[in-house]
């Protein structure tokens, strides 16, 4: 049996792009991060973090809060051992 392996969701809106790419840099310290920009509306960010950590939701919506100035993340996680 693998290692387990999570797939973090990390959805969040914000208007400046650079405060965007401060969050994509401060994600990095938990694993590689995946950003699928929005063809419809820029500003909706929906990126993912590939870790082996688990149980970071709480961890991850404070950093994007905290980094981007936001008040509303959604974070789910996918289990991608199986």
């Amino acid at each position: 049996m693998g290692k387990a392996r999570r797939l973090y969701r990390v959805y969040y809106t914000v208007f400046d792009d650079g405060a965007h790419e401060n969050v994509v840099k401060a994600l990095r310290e938990y694993g590689e991060v995946v950003y699928h920009p929005s063809r419809v509306h820029p500003e909706f960010r929906f990126v993912e973090v590939i870790t082996d950590r688990p149980g970071l939701e709480d961890e991850i919506a404070e950093t994007v809060k905290s980094t981007a100035g936001v008040m509303h993340v959604k974070v789910d996680w996918i289990d991608t051992s199986k």
